[in-house]
Formats: C-alpha cells, sequence, structure tokens
C-alpha cells in the first residue's frame, strides 16, 4: 500500500496537477487583491461595524469642513444636489448655505453626521466620533452648521455592510488559497526530483545552471508585483461589481500573473533539487569563484613569500575588477547588490589576512637570518678571542726559547741563520694574536678605555716620529699639513696611536713608489678632520666595504707581509672612542678620513 501511494505521489500527472493548481491559487490571491484595490473596498469595514465611527466618514467630514471654510472665502454657492451634506457658514458680512432654514436646531436633528462651530467651539453629533474631527480653521469670527441628512448615513451604512460581507469573503478566500497552496508546495518540494520505481535522485537540465542565475527567476514575479499597483485602473463602479474595462484588465493581470508565478516556481522546485543533490553551494559563482581563490592560495603556498605577494595583488587586482562591474551592472537589484559587496568584503579580508601572514613569515624569515647572522658573528668573535688567547702562552714560551737560542755561542752561521727567520716570524705572529685580541675586545664592546683629552696635532706628530725608520726604509714622502694651533678631541690615547699607525703602515706597504703621502688635519664646523691620502701601487678592484672586511688585503699579490686585519682595527677603535672612520677610492686615489668633535679647552 505505501508503495502504491508513493508512486502516486511521484507520478508526473500528480506533479503536474498539483503544479497547475498551485498557480491557480497564487494567481486568485493576487486577483483578489486586486479586486479590492479596483472597488476601494476598506478594510476597516471588517473590524468597524458602525460607519459613522469609522476613518472613511470621519475624512468625509473633515473635507465637507475645508470645503465650506473655502466657500466663505470665496463667496460662491454650491447647490445641494453637487453635496452630500447640508451647511451654513457666516461671519459678519455674509452667509451662505445651500438649505432653506438658518437655525441651528435644524441642523442637529441629523444626530449621525452633525457638525458645528461658533465662538471658537465646536461640537459634533452624539453618535459621532470627535477625536477623528481635525484640522478644521480656528476663526472665532465665522459661524459653521454641517449635517449629513439621515438618508445619507443610511445609504453609507448600508454600502459599508456590504463590503464588510465582500471583504470578509474575500480574506476567507485569500486564506483558503494561501493554506492550499502552502500545502501543494510543500508536496512538490517533497517529490520533486524523485520519480516512481526509483528513490535514486533525478535532476533536469535547467539543474546545471547557476544557483545565483537561477534566482533570476523570482525576478519577474517580483517585478510585477511592485508594478501592479500602479498600473490598475481604477475606474467609477456602481456598488462593488466591476465594468467592462475593468473586468478586461482582471483577466490580463491574471495572465501576467500566472505566467510569473510559473517562472518562478520553476526556479524554486530547482533551487530544491540542487538543495537536496547538495549542489546548491556547488553550483553557485560565489562558490566557484571561492574555489578558484583557494586554488591560487594553495599555489601561492608552493611559491616564494615575494613571488606570493605579487601574484595575491594580482588576483586582488582582477577579482575586485570583476566584481565592482558586477555591482555597476546590478545596482537596480538590491540583493545582487548585497551578494557581490559581501564577495569583494571577503576578497578584502582574504586579501589583508593573507599578506599579513606573509609579512610575518619575511618577518620571522628576516629576524631568524638577522640573529643566526648575530649568533655567526658572536661566535666569529668568541673563537677569535678564544684563539687569539690560548696562542699567547705557547707562543710566548716559542718567542723565550728562540731569544734563549740565539744567545748560545757555539751555533753555526746556518743555525744562526735559522735562528734569526724564527725571530721574525715569532714576531709577527705575536702581533696578528695581539690585533686578532684587540680587535675581538674591540668589536664586542668588551675593551677598557681610557678617555682623556688629547691634542691630535701632537699626536700625529708623535705617530711619524715613531714611524720615521719605517718611513725611511719604504723611500716614500710625507707630506703633514697641520695647523699651528692644537686640535683638542675626547678620546683614548692608545687606542688613537694605533688607529694613526695602522693607516699609515698601510699606506707606506701599499703606495706606488716615488709618490707621496699626504696628510691633512682641519677644524671645520666644531670638528676634527684628518684626511691620510696615497696613491696605490696596484690596481684597486674592490669597493670601501670590501677592503675594510677582516683578513681582506688590497694587493692579494702580497704574500710577505700583513694581515689584513689593520684597517679594520682602526675602523674598530675609531668607532669605541666616539670618532668616524670613511674610506673613499677615486680611481687610484686611497683616501681615509676620520673625525672626531672638536673640543675648547678652557684657559686659566
Amino acid at each position: 500500500m505505501d508503495t502504491k501511494l508513493k508512486n502516486i505521489s511521484r507520478s508526473p500527472l500528480t506533479k503536474s496537477i498539483a503544479s497547475i493548481l498551485t498557480i491557480i491559487l497564487i494567481s486568485m490571491m493576487i486577483l483578489q487583491l486586486v479586486y479590492i484595490d479596483y472597488t476601494n473596498l476598506e478594510i476597516e469595514s471588517i473590524f468597524i461595524t458602525e460607519y459613522k465611527n469609522s476613518k472613511v466618514f470621519a475624512a468625509e467630514v473633515n473635507k465637507a469642513i475645508h470645503d465650506t471654510y473655502k466657500l466663505l472665502k470665496s463667496e460662491t454657492s454650491i447647490r445641494l444636489k453637487d453635496l452630500n451634506y447640508i451647511y451654513l457658514v457666516s461671519d459678519n458680512n455674509k452667509s451662505l448655505t445651500n438649505w432653506f432654514y438658518h437655525d441651528k436646531e435644524v441642523y442637529e436633528e441629523n444626530k449621525d453626521g452633525f457638525f458645528s462651530y461658533e465662538n471658537g467651539i465646536y461640537t459634533v453629533g452624539e453618535t459621532t466620533n470627535s477625536s477623528l474631527i481635525n484640522g478644521f480653521p480656528k476663526d472665532e469670527q465665522y459661524i459653521m452648521y454641517i449635517a449629513f441628512p439621515d438618508r445619507f448615513m443610511k445609504e453609507q451604512q448600508k454600502l459599508w455592510n456590504e463590503a464588510g460581507q465582500i471583504l470578509t469573503q474575500i480574506i476567507l478566500r485569500i486564506i483558503l488559497c494561501l493554506v492550499l497552496s502552502s500545502l501543494l508546495l510543500f508536496y512538490l518540494i517533497s517529490v520533486t526530483g524523485r520519480k516512481v520505481g526509483t528513490d535514486k535522485l533525478c535532476t533536469l537540465w535547467m539543474d546545471n545552471v547557476y544557483t545565483e542565475v537561477l534566482f533570476l527567476g523570482f525576478t519577474p514575479f517580483m517585478v510585477w508585483i511592485s508594478f501592479l499597483p500602479q498600473i490598475v485602473s481604477h475606474e467609477e463602479y456602481i456598488g462593488y461589481s466591476l465594468n467592462h474595462i475593468q473586468m478586461k484588465s482582471m483577466y490580463l493581470i491574471g495572465v501576467i500573473t500566472a505566467l510569473t508565478i510559473i517562472i518562478c516556481e520553476i526556479s524554486l522546485l530547482s533551487w530544491i533539487r540542487k538543495i537536496k543533490s547538495g549542489r546548491f553551494i556547488k553550483d553557485s559563482i560565489c562558490h566557484k569563484i571561492i574555489e578558484k581563490i583557494n586554488m591560487n592560495i594553495a599555489n601561492l603556498k608552493s611559491s616564494s613569500l615575494t613571488k606570493s605577494l605579487y601574484q595575491r595583488q594580482i588576483i586582488f587586482i582582477i577579482n575586485s575588477g570583476i566584481l565592482i562591474l558586477f555591482i555597476f551592472l546590478s545596482r537596480s537589484i538590491p540583493l545582487l547588490v548585497i551578494i557581490f559587496l559581501t564577495l569583494e568584503i571577503l576578497i578584502i579580508y582574504w586579501y589583508i589576512k593573507c599578506n599579513n601572514t606573509t609579512f610575518d613569515e619575511i618577518n620571522k624569515g628576516f629576524n631568524e637570518s638577522l640573529e643566526e647572522q648575530m649568533k655567526s658573528e658572536r661566535m666569529k668573535l668568541d673563537l677569535i678571542t678564544n684563539v687569539s688567547h690560548d696562542l699567547k702562552t705557547p707562543l710566548t714560551s716559542i718567542i723565550s726559547y728562540i731569544d734563549l737560542l740565539s744567545k748560545e755561542e757555539n751555533l753555526s752561521i746556518e743555525a744562526r741563520d735559522y735562528v734569526s727567520i724564527l725571530i721574525e716570524k715569532s714576531n709577527r705572529l705575536k702581533n696578528i694574536v695581539i690585533d686578532l685580541f684587540d680587535l675581538a675586545k674591540s668589536t664586542s664592546g668588551d675593551i677598557n678605555l681610557e678617555l682623556e683629552t688629547i691634542d691630535l696635532k701632537k699626536l700625529i706628530e708623535q705617530t711619524l716620529g715613531d714611524m720615521e725608520d719605517d718611513i725611511e726604509r719604504t723611500g716614500l714622502q710625507i707630506k703633514a699639513m697641520l695647523p699651528e694651533n692644537s686640535v683638542n678631541i675626547v678620546a683614548d690615547g692608545k687606542r688613537l696611536y694605533r688607529v694613526f699607525q695602522n693607516i699609515i703602515d698601510n699606506a707606506l706597504k701599499y703606495s706606488l713608489k716615488g709618490t707621496r703621502i699626504f696628510i691633512e688635519l682641519v677644524e671645520d664646523d666644531g670638528e676634527a678632520l684628518v684626511n691620510i691620502k696615497n696613491i696605490a701601487g696596484y690596481e684597486m678592484d674592490f669597493t670601501s666595504k670590501e677592503i675594510i672586511q677582516r683578513f681582506s688585503r688590497g694587493d692579494q699579490s702580497r704574500t710577505t707581509e700583513g694581515s689584513g686585519l689593520g684597517l679594520s682595527i682602526a675602523e674598530s677603535f675609531t668607532n669605541v672612542c666616539g670618532g668616524n672612520f670613511k674610506i673613499d677610492i677615486d680611481g687610484d686615489m686611497f683616501k681615509v678620513t676620520i673625525s672626531f668633535k672638536a673640543v675648547q679647552l678652557m684657559e686659566v
């Protein structure tokens, strides 16, 4: 029995009948509402039984008051047959009426529809709802009596009762159509996609259309309903019957309404089949866009961070441009505008969130690289410090034993030559170890400074005096351009002496033979500047940053002297003393500039 009922409910004939009935019932509801609009039936007649208590009658009275007051101002009169009421209005100069009598009592006899105004006070009939009377002109200079005859009130009450009965029947029919159409729609929603003899969901060709496109199937019905009140023809009518023109209009409205409902029903049932098959979201344009974005995100994750930023920017610009175009094209459909705006907000959110994640990864990598570099630098410094410290003790012993060995009297000439070479190389190794140790301490900041006021002029002269033998041995000339007055700075004298010693020694080693070395000291704008210049005796194919690196030597062909630490130590000592160290290379010109803040001594 259950199988038979299931087959009947799923048969195409049953579905077709239910679908047709649904269309007819919904169309009948719309036509009933159009009929109410055509005949001007007042919904109020259902809830208020007395016409005299209705807002419709109150509006009639208010209109009569305003029209009558205008008569007084325009000095014209209207015949009785043109109005549904009688009136008397007068002031100090004139009196107007459409009735034969001027006594107030005659007007008061119409108890259901009476209004009077005199001496700034208004009264209404015994059964008239005074709370609905408003907006009349307040002027104590005139008197007004208005009365709606009992005959008119009885006719209006009859029409009012008839309107209430008709509206009650219409509303009952609308409710019945609504209930039946709802039940039929529920049935169609339940059985759509199901066929006789199988529980497998069956879809139609229209179910392959995008979900948002199916939504456009509701648009004709919504547009038609929104424009319907504007196209309904309000013609004169007798009682509550429709005239010939209105009947033709009703037929036309019924046909158009049924067609829009058919389109709407097809779209709705297609939506339901999509929901049942789990394709409602998957078949949407929004899902396709998001799916495409997710694919791009997956591709971005496998690429470099900078490439990801670039590709994400291209995706954001293209998708945002498309959505803005859709928003512009669909601006007359608010729902589509809201959907596209929501998508744009989601894309902006994705763009910002993913970019922030990428920036965090870049910052993390940068910090890790910086930390690794600093760690490596600390390890180098620790290694240099430890190696320098560990080499000092055995090197001191070696130098001591070589010194003792050189004092032996019974050494052969050949052995003494070997000892001389050992003394030279061990002293050189000792200087390298000292340089390494000093450089490690100054670079790490673990160095004790004895800051004092120093005469920079005397310090340069002392350095040149101490290096006089070395200068003569190279055969180079040094041109020192020093001021007559002293130039004072605050620094560590021992460290700064080492700075000038290293720079001058470097110039003596690598200058072109027969050239001069220039040393210039000037005081300019509160700053002491020392410039040391020389012409290189080799091609300088390096930059100022490269030459100042540790163990870097300008002339790679030189192997007998130099450790490559001289300039690095000079820069490090200058910086820890509070000065600035700069190297400039211009062709074959090698220039070192050292600057300190000059200080002025107080005269006693």
